[in-house]
Order: structure tokens, then sequence, then C-alpha cells
């Protein structure tokens, strides 16, 4: 592609390339200034949008929450304390924050430093002995904290992990394995960090060839405790390591803070307990011994954005939800209103979940493009999302060309999915916004990348 060629020109270029051939593509490019269209191919086409759909629900929770917003822990007693004996449970109220114990999140406390701040709220209380359980409540939220559609194979790992009204460690766990030096033999399990009582794994997992990757995954649904690992992981002489999701986060954070206490030599009568067990504490009720507030929510949409975070995403979507729905809401709805109500068109638009995991959300490039054209003001948002050469998942794409500290772009992956969105700053001073999708292909990354990322290139140069 040429700097000299047209925009249309290098837009058709991309979609008409052979190895395309196949695939679904859609394309849209807009003046970020005047929105009028510069170059397009299929822009009205719905297509699955994977994670570039994350600029929608963060732009949402920017709008509707504020730059400021903050997620609220915090530890109440749910009975009265009397010469040391808490005669009742003790209650960690979650207010959704996704970031509570993150080993991740910059300037956030671990797990370790958070329950250790809540047993010394305990003893600072004079409290000795807890005549109940503790109790992870979760009732912020409701119990599908995973996002509608989530294909069964992600809900075991990580980024398969939903959303619940207490998060702990970004409701992940590191997966230890024992690598094996004969291909072909099932690496053990050495152990999970944080420990997880009652977590058992059937392990089908087997040696792939040295410098084969991770290419492991664990089966599992929410609130179950028997997961299964598949696929493969390299041979070897170390430890391996991968994420899986924690089964229930509200109980888990209730286990880690008996254990606690107990070590502290607070007794703890009562097995540990959750919301669903013993019911929420009743609103309005008991005497707050600690409250822990969240980074404010403009880091948690850099995090969402920069590092394409499926849990920080869906936590956006149900604050939203909590903050503008009516009873009967369906989740996305909001999202729905709120473009809208923007003037933006919604024909061919369907959301099952806020962080574009769910292979059932589609829209048109043309939606995606006219909501960054209304965002195009919106700077504090804009800079949650990555630039070329310089952060996220382009920090090392298109370094050393024009696109470099000129391209912004959210990425989308999914299984035969691959999409971008976002703005480019031209050296001519206008600044466009465009949506690349690509669906239904079959192409390894090494084949499809170097496309997309020329079409990217082409955007800071060709003729409008």
């Amino acid at each position: 592609m040429s700097g000299q060629t047209g925009m249309q020109d290098v837009v058709d270029q991309f979609a008409g390339s052979q190895v395309l051939r196949n695939a679904l593509k859609a394309v849209d490019v807009r003046d970020a200034t005047t929105g009028r269209r510069v170059a397009s191919y299929q822009p009205e086409v719905a297509c699955i949008p994977a994670s570039t759909q994350k600029l929608i629900t963060s732009a949402v929770a920017m709008d509707v929450l504020g730059a400021d917003h903050r997620f609220v822990t915090r530890l109440v007693t749910g009975g009265a304390v009397e010469q040391g004996v808490l005669r009742g449970h003790l209650y960690v109220v979650g207010g959704g924050d996704p970031t509570l114990g993150s080993s991740r999140m910059e300037g956030v406390d671990d797990i370790d430093a958070v329950v250790q701040r809540w047993v010394r709220a305990v003893r600072q209380r004079g409290i000795t002995r807890i005549t109940g359980a503790v109790v992870g409540d979760g009732s912020y939220f409701g119990t599908d904290g995973a996002g509608r559609g989530w294909p069964w194979a992600d809900l075991g790992n990580y980024y398969g992990a939903g959303t619940y009204g207490l998060n702990i460690n970004e409701n992940s766990y590191v997966l230890s394995l024992t690598q094996r030096q004969q291909e072909g033999s099932t690496p053990p399990v050495s152990s999970t960090d944080p420990v997880i009582p009652g977590l058992v794994f059937t392990n089908e997992l087997r040696s792939g060839p040295r410098g084969s990757g991770d290419q492991a995954y664990i089966f599992g649904a929410p609130f179950t405790y028997h997961y299964f690992i598949r696929g493969s992981i390299p041979v070897g002489t170390g430890r391996f390591r991968i994420r899986g999701s924690i089964p229930d986060p509200p109980l888990l954070v209730a286990q880690l803070l008996t254990v606690a206490l107990r070590e502290a030599g607070v007794e703890v009568v009562q097995s540990p307990a959750t919301h669903l067990s013993v019911g929420a504490l009743p609103e309005g009720t008991g005497e707050q011994l600690d409250e822990r507030r969240s980074p404010p929510l403009a880091e948690i949409v850099d995090r969402t954005n920069l590092t394409s975070n499926n849990l920080f995403a869906e936590t956006l979507l149900r604050e939203v939800h909590r903050t503008r729905a009516t009873a009967g809401d369906d989740l996305t709805e909001v999202i729905v209103d709120w473009l809208e109500a923007r003037g933006i068109a919604t024909e061919g638009l369907q959301l099952q979940d806020g962080s574009g995991l769910s292979p059932r959300n589609y829209f048109p490039a043309s939606l995606m493009t006219a909501l960054l054209v209304d965002r195009a003001g919106a700077t504090r948002w804009r800079r949650s999302i990555p630039l070329a050469g310089r952060s996220g998942s382009l920090k090392n794409v298109l370094k050393g060309t024009v696109a470099e500290g000129r391209v912004w772009g959210k990425s989308g992956t999914v299984d035969g999915v691959r999409a971008y969105a976002g703005y480019v700053d031209r050296p001519d001073g206008r600044r466009l916004v465009y949506h690349i999708a690509v669906n239904n292909h079959t192409l390894r990354g090494a084949q499809l990348n170097p496309l997309i990322y020329e079409l990217m290139r082409a955007l800071c140069t060709a003729g409008l």
C-alpha cells in the first residue's frame, strides 16, 4: 500500500486479499470531527467484535458512573459485640470491586495484605470470639457472574472468570504443574495459589514438544469444584503455570479470612459461608469495622482496555446496570439505551455481555465508528486505548513506522475473529476513527496480523 494511494483503495486492497477470500470482512473509516465516511467495506454488515466491544462498555461506564467512581468493600459485624465476643456473623460485604486483592493492578494491596488488614480491624475492636461464621456477602451483584453465552471451554480459565458482588485476586488462581521430559506423559498438578479448599482436578494433560507453549485449558463451571485439565504444556524440567477461575470468590474470601483470624487467635465457631447459604447482611445493620475503596473508575477502565480484562468489563456493565436499569431490564439493555440516547443507530446490534467474550455479540462496523466519533472529545477515556508502539496490546506493534504514537487501537480476538477499532492522528493533522473486523477466518496470527497492521499504518498516509 503506497502513501499516495487513496483511502478507499487501501481498504479495497485489504478486503480483496486472496488469503481473506473465505472470511467475512467489514471496515469503516470516518473523520472524527465531522463523522463523514472516508472509506469503507461492508460497514453495515454485523460482525462479531470480540474485545473491541470493551470500548463500548467502558465508554458508557465513564459517562454514566464518572471517572472518579469507586467500588466499596466493607467489613461489618452481624451482631452485638460484648466483652470480646461477636454474637453473630462477621460479614465481608462486597460492592463489586474487581480490583480487591489483585496481584496485577498497580497500587492495590494483594490478597494477604487485604486479609491481614481485616484481621487487624477485628482485633482492634477487641473481638476474640465469633459465635457465627465469616460470611462472604456477594449479594451486590447476582449469581450470573459469567457473561451470557460464554463458551464452556472458557469458564474454567482466568479469562472466563465471572464477576460477583465480592471478588478477590481478579477471581483467578495460579495452577502450577510439574513438567515432564517425555512427550505424551502427564505433567502432574503441583499446587494452586491461593489454595482453594475442595478444588479437585481430573488431569488429562499431556506433555507436548519442547517450545510448544501453553496449550492447556481448564474446564469447569462457576460454583462447582471438580475441574478437568486438558491439552498440553511443553516438556521440560521446571514448573509450568497456568491460570484458572475461582469457582466461588465470595466463599474463598470467607475461607481465607477465617483461617487468618484463627491463626491470629480469634475463635470462629462456624464454618465459612456466603450470602447464598446464610443470607445477606440486612441493609443498614451492623457495626462497620473497615472500608476499602477501589482505585477510581478511570484507572479501572485503563486496565480494562489496555490489558483487555474481561472481569473488569463485566463489572462495569453490571455497575452501570445497577445505576441505570429498571426492574426486569436485561443487563445489556442499558448499553443499547445509552447508544440510542446519543443518536447512535443500533440496527443490527446484539449484545450478550460487556467484554466481547461471547461469540453471539455482533454489530456493524458503522456502529463502532459512530461511537468513536461521539466520544472523540472524551480525552480521559481515549487514553485507555492502546497506542501503537507505546502501550497495551500495541506496545510492540508498528514501532518505527509512521503509525507509532499516532494509531490508537483496541484489539479483539476470539476463535475465528480478529478486530481492531480506535483513532488515527494523521501527520496532516486530521483525526480519523476506524473499525476493522475479520470474521470466520482460518488464518494463523502470523498471516492475518500483518495485513491488519499494514492497513492501520496506511490510515496515517493514504489520500483522503
